[in-house]
């Protein structure tokens, strides 16, 4: 810690990966990413990110003593504890194996016989499997390559392998990319999940350690973990629909490329993720340019005839002109919300606005309000959204009667859907050049 302090920096080795490190739609972001900038902020330092392509390789620079900390969502382990020192733990993770739709049932692990089955090299699921196998050899051996759990994820989606072991965080997020996979078994309970401290048993990790001790156990980063948990993992925890995710990345191949420059434009003219707008018009339409609802609501983003008219749309049903008076509108609700609201929550609010009208949303806040809540935190909103369909509750509202559930249901499907266009479409991060073929940072 003193160390970071007095050169002004902290090094961190990490994988580019959808729960660690990656290229978001406002710059870099993930679970790791954010945390650890946090503490650089508690210490007043620069951090500064090393990545590389695997958790070996993780493991390989964190044995040289040039990183300050190695945060990967890495489990402590009894054979990693050998080699590394550990801080405190942050969150828990629970080993599943991961399988695909239409490989055979898997009552037990020694049922993988036959199969192709795949861990990443370094893992801690190498070694969850050599302390199986010790007790049952009629369990198979599995291969062990030089890859990221993420990538053998998407190998058993493409059918290359039939299984492998990934934390069920990370096998929850990825399911939404991959659609097709499926946690057959949880293998053993929750571990705990830490940054590794480099430089071994030493007066600087001593330090770096109590520190991080007394950082993790502060209320404010209690809040921190919290809100990182809603924002990475959070979405994971929704009712999965197989059929409309698979229809979803179909559509990615052969609809969106026509529709994503129109996208693009509306979301650089209104300053809005390009890939939200296209989730919107994903949940609203599926992409189609003459929907039409029962309501009467038309077109790619299902505007009112009266939106519409108040956006400078003429023709609801094409496609361009829908798109841009979408943005519009929703860039106009943004705008409308108090900025007591932080930005990280701005489109929620927004997104429940364009589903259930702003009346409600407001009828919402005033709740969440009235009982001692913070009416800007969109948990509470999306807690309290249920009972205004509630006649005890909604006859006391303003504007009544809402589809409370349908409302909640629409936002987190919504960006549960930008999340998933913007990583498919997210560009890889590529390794740092100065690192050596190992893994090892070089000298």
């Amino acid at each position: 810690m003193r160390e970071a302090q007095e050169n002004g920096y902290l090094n961190v080795v990490t994988v580019n990966a959808s729960v660690t490190y990656y290229e978001g739609r406002d710059g870099l972001a993930g679970f790791e990413y954010d945390l650890v900038r946090a503490y650089g902020e508690h210490l007043g330092v620069e951090v500064k990110f090393q990545v590389v392509p695997t958790i070996e390789a993780v493991l390989q620079a964190a044995k040289t003593g040039q990183i300050g900390l190695a945060a990967s969502g890495l489990s402590v382990t009894a054979g990693r504890r050998e080699h590394f020192v550990f801080g405190p733990k942050y969150r828990t993770a629970v080993p599943v194996l991961v399988c695909r739709r239409g490989v055979r049932v898997i009552s037990e692990l020694s049922d993988l016989a036959g199969l192709q089955f795949h861990l990443a090299a370094g893992t801690s699921f190498v070694d969850l499997l050599q302390a199986l196998r010790a007790t049952n050899d009629a369990i198979p051996a599995p291969k062990i390559v030089a890859s990221s759990v993420e990538a053998l994820l998407a190998d058993v989606a493409a059918k290359r392998i039939d299984c492998t072991i990934a934390d069920d965080h990370v096998f929850a997020l990825n399911r939404r990319y991959l659609p097709t996979l499926e946690a057959r078994m949880e293998l053993g309970e929750g571990v705990p999940v830490a940054w590794i401290l480099g430089g071994g048993h030493s007066w600087r990790n001593a330090s770096l350690s109590r520190d991080l001790e007394h950082w993790m156990a502060q209320p404010e980063t209690t809040v921190l973990l919290a809100q990182l948990e809603a924002r990475y993992f959070a979405v994971a925890d929704t009712e999965f629909d197989y059929v409309d995710l698979s229809r979803l990345r179909r559509a990615m191949r052969q609809v969106l490329p026509k529709l994503r420059d129109d996208f693009e434009a509306a979301a650089k003219r209104y300053d809005l993720p390009w890939s939200l707008l296209a989730a919107i018009a994903w949940r609203e339409s599926h992409w189609k340019a003459d929907a039409v609802s029962r309501t009467g609501v038309r077109g790619m983003m299902m505007l009112t005839r009266l939106t519409a008219r108040e956006q400078g749309v003429t023709n609801r049903l094409d496609a361009a002109q829908s798109i841009r008076g979408g943005a519009r509108y929703f860039a106009s609700l943004i705008r409308r919300l108090p900025d007591t609201i932080e930005p990280d929550q701005r489109y929620a609010f927004a997104l429940a606005a364009y589903n259930m009208g702003w009346g409600h949303m407001i009828d919402a806040r005033q709740l969440v309000a009235a009982r001692g809540g913070d009416p800007d935190l969109w948990a509470n909103i999306a807690a309290i959204l249920p009972e205004l369909q509630i006649k005890a509750v909604y006859k006391t509202l303003p504007h009544g009667y809402a589809r409370g559930r349908e409302g909640e249901a629409y936002v987190q499907a919504v960006l549960n859907f930008a999340d998933i266009i913007e990583k498919v479409h997210a560009q890889p991060i590529l390794p740092e050049p100065d690192l050596a073929a190992d893994g090892t940072l070089a000298r």
